[in-house]
């Protein structure tokens, strides 16, 4: 019988940073690419910074949802590539590409014909809502380029190939903070657009990091590029109903997740303008902070399922508590010394010229507090549970603890009671405690341990494993 310390052998650990670090650099280079946008329209004021600020949870809403559409490629390719059968990765890829289109072109219509209406919602303040609609219209389209990009980065991780999608965005991103620069202050003969600089930067890099991603992969890896024969394996009733079973549950919690960190936007946009900055202001420092853990939830996905696809259940047994141990301990040391450092903060702070120092400080130490509890989550959620498509109990785990625990908090502490943000935000955390009780229930319980291609059943093995 395999132990868990053997399940961590060198091919284990070589697999795990091979997908870890670049994506993880990948991610921390878009959190970093938030800050810097954030960082340049501070200067421009406090209703700049909250417009820009709403207006990327805006898209974030999409890109979650374009991300538990992505979440099947994760899963299933992982799964077809762990048996050596490319060609259910790329007819998962090719459904994902259709998912995700589907999905975003209404949203692409919606921010483009009736920006106003959408940013209204958060806060009917004139300022706000002049430079958040100025942000959403000019962004509207670059949301399709977000759902070609995020399937196929996610087909690529499924098969081992991490690197060259973060070399990819790690171009957009440099292409991104540059065209910021020059269009948000007029740099260079430019023209000085604000807000609408911003949002212009954005939108060509993201043209630009489509493109080069898509040639890329046709020159390097074609063998993952759905072709013309697998559109009709695709459409077949047994394959469509195989991939539907992945991704709508996905879609479905994505974006009722997303929904909620709307909520959370509304919430705190009716405590004011001034709260609504500052949380648009360090939710990208949070960012940065929580995604150099998204890597350890990727290469949990991919190496679990990898192992489940080859019907490795107790190695992938013991590998999963691996990466939730490691990540949340990590992410702990990282708090620690976010909170023993506050000074140097506060310092980093007061450039950003953030409109109430005080308060901005205390929710950073809040963030910081909480930012083991969420990677615990992040890693148990969207890596371990999703490798075996263990969807619905994470619904169940996030929409629960978010809509039942979190929102009605928020209501009563800054609504009802109104304290102050900081405070606010301590009670919302009591979602991410709820959250690691059912997560580690779940994992133990050995539920997620599920071969999701083989019509055989792995209840055998999990039989020996519970003896």
């Amino acid at each position: 019988m395999q132990n868990w310390r053997t399940a961590a052998d060198k091919e284990f650990w070589n697999k795990t940073w091979r997908l870890a670090i670049p994506v993880s650099m990948q991610s921390m280079l878009f959190a970093v690419l938030g800050l810097v946008d954030i960082m340049m329209v501070s200067k421009l004021g406090e209703s700049q910074i909250a417009a820009v600020g709403v207006g990327n949870r805006i898209f974030f809403f999409n890109l979650l949802m374009i991300i538990g559409v992505s979440g099947a490629v994760g899963v299933l390719a992982a799964q077809f590539f762990g048996a050596g059968r490319m060609d259910g990765v790329r007819r998962t890829l090719l459904q994902s590409w259709l998912c995700a289109v589907v999905f975003t072109i209404p949203f692409a219509f919606l921010y483009r014909l009736a920006p106003d209406s959408v940013v209204s919602l958060i806060t009917n303040d004139p300022a706000f809502v002049e430079h958040a609609t100025t942000y959403l219209f000019v962004c509207g389209w670059s949301i399709i380029f977000t759902a070609i990009v995020v399937p196929l980065e996610s087909a690529l991780r499924a098969v081992g190939v991490a690197k060259m999608p973060t070399v990819v965005g790690l171009i957009a991103v440099l292409i991104n903070a540059l065209l910021n620069a020059l269009l948000i202050f007029g740099l260079y003969g430019f023209p000085e657009m604000g807000v609408a600089g911003a949002a212009l930067g954005t939108t060509i890099s993201r043209g630009i990091q489509t493109v080069v991603l898509l040639l890329v992969t046709y020159r390097k890896y074609n063998e993952i590029l759905p072709k013309a024969e697998d559109l009709d394996a695709a459409i077949v009733p047994k394959a469509r109903k195989k991939y539907l079973s992945v991704a709508l549950p996905m879609i479905i919690h994505d974006g009722g997740w997303a929904m909620g960190l709307l909520v959370y936007n509304y919430i705190i946009g009716q405590l004011g303008v001034t709260e609504l900055a500052i949380i648009s202001l360090l939710s990208p420092i949070e960012g940065v902070l929580i995604s150099g853990f998204i890597g350890f939830a990727v290469a949990a996905s991919t190496i679990l399922g990898h192992e489940l696809g080859a019907e490795n259940y107790q190695r992938a047994w013991h590998q999963s508590w691996w990466f939730v141990g490691l990540s949340a301990s990590l992410a702990l040391l990282l708090g620690m010394t976010v909170i023993l450092f506050q000074d140097g903060i506060g310092s980093l702070l007061a450039k950003t010229e953030a409109p109430n120092m005080e308060m901005a400080i205390n929710v950073t130490l809040v963030l910081a507090l909480g930012l083991c509890l969420k990677v615990f989550n992040m890693v148990g959620i969207g890596g371990v549970l999703r490798s075996g498509g263990d969807i619905r109990y994470s619904i169940f785990i996030d929409l629960f603890a978010q809509w039942g625990v979190g929102i009605p908090l928020a209501i009563f502490t800054g609504i009802y009671l109104g304290w102050p943000l900081h405070w606010v935000m301590l009670a919302i955390l009591t979602e991410e405690l709820v959250k690691v009780v059912l997560t580690t229930h779940r994992i133990r319980g050995r539920h997620w341990l599920t071969n999701l291609i083989n019509d055989e059943s792995p209840d055998g093995d999990k039989e020996c494993l519970a003896a």
